[in-house]
């Protein structure tokens, strides 16, 4: 039984301490003991120390929203996977559409980094996901089942199933709505089977399909039934304490009133 599992991302949106203490109050003391589901916040380099002290007593996980592609050396401005692991990090963001496109990642970076991870004992979040241009030709599929076998080509066969695939279609990201439900149920399923197809039915079975892109209460309600959605990856509606509440209740199957 997959344990289902809802994070955030906060990117940049928030960049002072204030802002950061305030939101990590709030939803430490609205979620922080629903320990059947696995919650994590991820937010800016700086801001770690702060909420893993806002998050001390609660069943909140938090991590760092990406990680230098080497372990030390001349790379001015990157931040090494072992300072992340003596910060009490649980999890890593990786392979993000921004970071692809605004950055020169790589998917040859995201499977080296994923290797980092295992040696340090940090989960990989690795996101995946088509473009506009991927479906108008025709090549979704074969982005997807790209991404996914370097999401975890560089894995050993035990720490696959410590790697959670977090789809979002870059087409969805930062838009008002999501994608349907339709559409996430057979990608979700899509991608279970391009695993199964690429690394066996065991981990099919095994590995955590979560969904982001423009993530609200409603489409939290909208996917809590469907089975192969594992979790959400929630943005800009998770930026505030009661909405990150909503979504965790929603996915649940359960009433906020």
């Amino acid at each position: 039984m997959r344990k289902k599992i809802v994070g955030s991302s906060w990117k940049m949106h928030i960049n002072s301490f204030d802002d950061a203490s305030s939101l990590a109050q709030g939803i430490a003391s609205r979620v922080g003991q629903q320990d059947d589901i696995d919650l994590f916040i991820l937010p800016s380099y700086p801001l770690i120390p702060m909420v893993k002290a806002m998050f001390n007593g609660t069943v909140i996980k938090y991590g760092a929203q990406n990680v230098a592609v080497a372990k030390q050396g001349a790379h001015t401005g990157e931040v090494p996977i072992n300072l992340l692991k003596e910060l009490g990090c649980t999890y890593v963001e990786l392979n993000h559409a921004e970071r692809r496109a605004n950055y020169n990642e790589s998917d040859e970076m995201t499977a080296i980094k994923v290797g980092l991870c295992e040696e340090y004992g940090l989960k990989p979040i690795v996101c995946i996901g088509e473009t506009g241009e991927d479906i108008k030709l025709n090549r979704s599929y074969l982005t997807l089942r790209t991404q996914v076998m370097w999401a975890l080509s560089n894995a050993s066969e035990a720490f696959r199933k410590e790697i959670i695939l977090a789809y979002e279609p870059v087409w969805a990201i930062g838009q008002q709505e999501s994608a349907d439900k339709t559409y996430i149920e057979k990608t979700h399923r899509m991608l279970r089977d391009i695993v199964a197809l690429d690394f066996g039915e065991e981990l099919a079975n095994q590995i955590r399909i979560i969904y982001g892109g423009s993530v609200s209460p409603q489409t939290a309600m909208e996917l809590s039934d469907v089975k192969d959605v594992d979790g959400l990856f929630v943005g800009r509606f998770g930026l505030q304490p009661e909405n990150f509440e909503k979504i965790v209740n929603n996915f649940k199957g359960e009433s906020n009133d």
